[in-house]
């Protein structure tokens, strides 16, 4: 993949610094607007301010997320942008490549698999373009800005997030681990099927001339039943990973509530306010993990 990024022409690589320029810009809107929350929890307790403070921060809140609407938007203009272009001259440079192979070099790919490189394994590396560098840019920003964020409150919170995230991330790498070898599987799969069909549709008349459409279809099936198996195993296995990311960041929700109670329950009658507004906060920031796209996203590896 890196030797792929070092194909990006300059042009791309400004397109890709403005888009990370509007990604962080995003992520600064998403947890300022906890921030505001906090302000109008604690005027609505009767800490301080006023009616007129509630509608200013309620002001700044639609800002903040009309402000990351139109961040993301740019963003993913300025990704698909770069994709499509960097997709199109590699499929070009792919193709000049092959005119020029002798038949010994045809041979030694093979036809079927030119073909899957040329469709498939291109339009792989255009969807790591459009969904890849969201994930590998925004999610590490989105995380580290959080936990700075969230750093200054309970530490009891902080310790059941982290709980959370150790567990969620140990699935995540089972998970991979499984399915990992089954992607391969499933490319080479590819170019057995294509080749199966491709030798079908080249020598219809041979298979006819010599009735051996049976032997054709035989062949076509166990290598389509394989691939359906394999297909099969990685779906049902990254089912697994939506359901269960959905308890564990329930699980995160219940325990923040409980140690709140808990917490504000033993304080004093003057920081309560403090206390409740602090638990609201924590919880929009968590809130965020289910944005990142570190669930059933994943699946795009596909």
């Amino acid at each position: 993949m890196l030797k792929l990024l070092k194909r990006l022409k300059p042009k791309e690589w400004c397109l890709a610094a403005v888009a990370l320029v509007f990604i962080v810009a995003q992520v600064y809107l998403d947890l300022e607007m906890p921030e505001y929350m906090n302000t109008i929890t604690q005027i609505a307790q009767g800490a301080t301010g006023s009616m007129s403070d509630i509608w200013i921060n309620g002001l700044y809140m639609l800002l903040c997320a009309l402000g990351s609407m139109v961040s993301a938007i740019i963003t993913s203009l300025l990704v698909v942008r770069i994709s499509a272009d960097f997709s199109a001259r590699l499929r070009e440079e792919f193709y000049m490549k092959v005119q020029s192979f002798s038949m010994a070099e045809i041979n030694k790919f093979s036809t079927p698999s030119l073909i899957t490189r040329s469709t498939n394994d291109i339009q792989q590396v255009q969807m790591f373009f459009v969904i890849g560098l969201q994930m590998l840019i925004k999610a590490p920003i989105m995380a580290v800005w959080g936990i700075v964020k969230i750093a200054g409150k309970q530490w009891q919170w902080s310790v059941a997030v982290a709980v959370a995230v150790v567990v969620m991330v140990a699935v995540i790498l089972i998970i991979m681990m499984l399915v990992v070898k089954k992607f391969k599987k499933m490319q080479l799969l590819t170019d057995q099927l294509n080749q199966s069909t491709r030798e079908n549709l080249t020598g219809i008349r041979v298979v006819r001339a010599y009735n051996a459409e049976e032997y054709q279809e035989g062949k076509f099936e166990k290598v389509n039943n394989e691939f359906t198996k394999t297909t099969l195993f990685t779906g049902r296995t990254m089912s697994f990973m939506a359901p269960v990311m959905s308890g564990i960041m329930s699980g995160i929700s219940l325990a923040i509530y409980w140690i709140g109670a808990y917490v504000i329950n033993a304080a004093a009658l003057t920081e309560v306010a403090g206390l409740f507004a602090d638990m609201v906060v924590f919880m929009s920031y968590v809130s965020w993990v289910r944005h990142l796209p570190l669930t059933e996203r994943l699946q795009f590896w596909y």
